[in-house]
């Protein structure tokens, strides 16, 4: 029975969040807030996974060698395979990498583009926002659709996150434009090349089994088990076809802090410290 809420990993002892956003993407506090946040949380391990970019992690390291927390390097990476939206999580990789990081940076201005693509759809439905407000809301980070969401309840559009995703940018919303159109292949061999590992993000919200099965042979390492969208029934799903394939277990709780349950999910979903430990032997092996 894999973990989901409890708290305390299988073996009681450490616990490991290894899915938090920053302000460096969609999330609204710093990777500074976010250590203390884990440090008193109780959890012995994190990973700053922001959407493509890696900013957070240098800024995140002082405070939480300061704090006695293991940070391990992360990212999560947008990608698309047969009109799905997939996500894939990177970690232990190289985040100087120079393809890796030069990768990042075309993403950065892919999702700008992307961000005043939607802008335009907007304004052609009479929501008039601007693409400085939004660049404005992401801090010179990775630009993404919570900030739009963000514009928009400022501006009066909308009541709330929900309402913004469901009526204009959500995926089969008026004015929703695709994310980056990277195959998976392509990102699982930046990572790889990178020194890093590779994967599947809550495949319960975007991958159905026949996509799963197909992203799987493309060489992931792992399956991301633990994840607010997963209850008890996904999570044994999911662990059962990890461990069909050989894979790797990861999870967390997709912190951003942008909505209600996000603060009732921070430390509370979260993964064994034996599940990292066997990450990091993967990779010793490789």
């Amino acid at each position: 029975m894999p973990p989901s809420s409890s708290g305390a990993g299988l073996n009681g002892f450490d616990k490991a969040d290894l899915h938090i956003h920053t302000k460096c993407s969609d999330g609204i506090h710093t990777p500074e807030e976010i250590v203390e946040k884990a440090s008193a949380a109780g959890l012995s391990a994190i990973s700053i996974t922001d959407h493509d970019s890696v900013a957070g992690i240098d800024k995140a390291k002082p405070s939480a060698s300061a704090k006695g927390l293991e940070l391990i390097h992360g990212v999560e990476m947008s990608s698309t395979y047969q009109g799905y939206d997939i996500h894939v999580l990177g970690y232990f990789f190289d985040h100087r990498h120079p393809a890796l990081t030069g990768y990042l940076d075309h993403c950065r201005e892919l999702r700008t583009q992307r961000a005043e693509r939607m802008v335009g759809k907007l304004a052609k439905m009479g929501v008039k926002i601007g693409l400085d407000q939004i660049i404005l809301k992401a801090q010179n980070g990775s630009v993404g659709r919570p900030h739009i969401a963000a514009v928009l309840q400022d501006g009066g559009y909308v009541r709330s996150f929900s309402e913004a995703f469901s009526k204009y940018l959500g995926a089969h919303s008026p004015a929703y434009v695709k994310s980056i159109e990277t195959h998976p292949g392509e990102v699982i061999r930046l990572l790889n090349e990178a020194g890093g590992l590779s994967f599947l993000a809550h495949p319960g919200q975007s991958a159905p089994d026949e996509i799963l099965k197909q992203l799987i042979t493309l060489g992931l390492d792992g399956i991301e088990i633990v994840h607010p969208s997963h209850d008890t029934y996904k999570q044994n799903y999911y662990r059962q076809i990890a461990n069909e394939y050989f894979m790797l277990f990861s999870g967390g709780s997709d912190y951003h802090g942008l909505k209600d349950r996000d603060d009732d999910t921070f430390g509370k979903v979260n993964i064994p410290g034996d599940w990292v430990e066997k990450m990091r032997s993967r990779l010793v092996k490789a």
